[in-house]
């Protein structure tokens, strides 16, 4: 049983790992980006003080592609540049709930009345706890506090113009990806794989029914150590709503969930004062399950069926069933469902993160005094703007860091169409991936069938994302189709995963009419 600890963990780890680095990278750039290109009177102005700081906290952190410990970075920007505290909290609360590709997926794949509500209570929640924090819970000297530390900031010049901006970025980004804020990246991690090793395999997947009322404060306890980026996060919300689970547990796993880990709530902690954040925390936590409690008859229009179980959770479980697995099985496991998660945009960002990693840790060791930066940092003299051409003039820093920052999100929709393919592509991968699930389940390969299976899951997912995003519009016929097909599979994967390879063989038959439909389906808007 240890052993199966010891593997679940290091499994979970690494799966999570892989799940935080794309949105960790955009954390650390973009903290660069603030630092080096907007100054801290451009992020000040951009951020704004009062009630529109507050909203405009909430809408920038709509807008960036960041997760809970990408968020960490770019709030010690925020509050180094001397943005109030409540304007950082309501950013540091929203920004891992939703990015323009989540939300795409969520209005998709559920009730677009649901998501859309817990986007709105997002807004009240993270308006809600700054104005708690700015007018109850900090300190009177506060703001004074606040204008000394923007001052000092403002004393560091921004870095000429040209690539010396640039590598400015890039160290920066290195710095924070190295510096303190690495022990709550790790922290963060840990947790988050730690109390997923010490929950039994399937245990989760009989809970969270909307029938049971103790369903969102079990959640409540669960989301608070975990980490989930965005997108997976949204993932398990829409299955959490095919299975009719509580609408009250997913708004929970929506907002604490995604939007925290223990990692930035120890430095939330360490930066606002354990004292003051407790209790803040705790009043915040408490609206959460309050509005989680008045979620299920709000919506209860909304809600599906109740099924007996879902697989939404695995994630947060032991993967392995049981003891007895040898050490070369387990490595074959463990490396296998790694292999799975590496996928291209995760290799990219692994990589970079490396890179990152290497010059910080350098840059650390070898340059303690800063004098990288200030090199950087030092204005060169340069031809008057009239003697330089139109197309080579440099762009102010403030301007370009605003470009940057569009430029990221302009990145994430350009991903979003990346990250969910033409229909014609996403029908072709189907039929490939089918057919080697139908082999592997007839010549009894469970553990290639079940891969297939849930990679299955994941194509008829984004077959509806990419036909939403393209058309504009997801007919019933289509989206009863790929449900249909969604259940198949996961009837499918129960036998498998319950060792009864004959039933399985059986269902293959109620499996192909499915698939068959869900292509007949959404054959209409593959191109010819």
């Amino acid at each position: 049983m240890t052993s199966i600890v010891v593997w679940g963990f290091l499994l979970r780890l690494g799966q999570v790992t892989l799940e935080a680095s794309l949105t960790l990278l955009v954390g650390v750039v973009v903290a660069g980006v603030l630092r080096r290109m907007v100054s801290p009177a451009g992020t000040r102005r951009l951020f704004g003080r009062g009630l529109t700081g507050l909203l405009r906290g909430w809408l920038a952190g709509m807008l960036l592609p960041v997760c809970s410990l990408g968020v960490i970075p770019v709030a010690g920007e925020l509050r180094r540049a001397g943005v109030p505290g409540g304007t950082v909290l309501a950013f540091t609360l929203t920004a891992p709930l939703l990015n323009p590709i989540s939300f795409l997926y969520g209005l998709t794949l559920a009730e677009p009345i649901v998501i859309c509500s817990f986007a709105l209570a997002s807004l009240f929640l993270s308006t809600m706890a700054g104005m708690l924090w700015d007018r109850c819970l900090a300190r009177q000297d506060s703001l004074r506090v606040a204008a000394m530390t923007a001052q000092l900031a403002d004393r560091e010049p921004l870095p000429a113009a040209g690539p010396r901006r640039l590598l400015a970025v890039a160290v920066t980004a290195a710095r924070e990806l190295t510096g303190a804020n690495a022990l709550y990246f790790v922290l963060g991690l840990i947790g988050s794989a730690a109390l997923a090793a010490l929950i039994p395999f399937g245990s989760l997947q009989a809970t969270m029914k909307h029938s049971d009322w103790i369903s969102p404060l079990l959640m409540m306890l669960l989301a608070i150590p975990i980490f989930s980026s965005p997108l997976p996060g949204m993932m398990k919300i829409g299955l959490m709503f095919d299975h009719g689970n509580s609408l009250g547990a997913a708004f929970v796993l929506f907002i604490v969930g995604i939007g925290t880990n223990v990692g930035l709530l120890t430095w939330l902690a360490a930066h606002f004062g354990l004292r003051r954040f407790l209790p803040w925390l705790l009043v915040w936590l408490l609206v959460v399950l309050v509005l989680a409690y008045a979620a299920e008859p709000l919506l209860y229009d909304t809600r599906k069926p109740e099924l007996d179980h879902t697989h939404a959770f695995d994630d947060y479980s032991n993967p392995f069933a049981a003891a007895g697995y040898d050490l070369p099985t387990l490595l074959n496991m463990v490396q296998q469902k790694l292999v799975e998660r590496f996928q291209p945009m995760e290799q990219t960002a692994i990589i970079t993160l490396a890179l990152l990693l290497v010059a910080g840790v350098g840059v650390r060791l070898y340059d303690r005094q800063g004098r990288l930066e200030q090199w950087l940092s030092t204005a060169t003299a340069s031809s008057s703007p009239s003697s330089v051409p139109w197309w080579n003039r440099p762009i102010p820093g403030p301007v370009l860091g605003a470009i940057a920052l569009l430029g990221l999100i302009a990145f994430s929709i350009i991903g979003m169409y990346i990250y969910y393919p033409p229909p014609e592509q996403t029908l072709n991968d189907l039929s490939q991936v089918r057919a080697n699930a139908v082999v592997a389940v007839r010549t009894g390969k469970r553990e290639e069938a079940i891969r297939d299976l849930e990679l299955l899951d994941l194509l008829t997912r984004k077959l509806q994302v990419g036909v939403y995003l393209r058309a504009g519009h997801l007919p019933a016929e289509a989206r009863q189709a790929a449900d249909n097909l969604r259940e198949a599979i996961e009837q499918l994967r129960d036998r498998l995963l319950a060792s009864d390879a004959d039933q399985a063989r059986q269902l293959i038959q109620d499996f192909e009419l499915a698939y068959q439909a869900c292509r007949r389906a959404f054959g209409s808007f593959a191109s010819p």
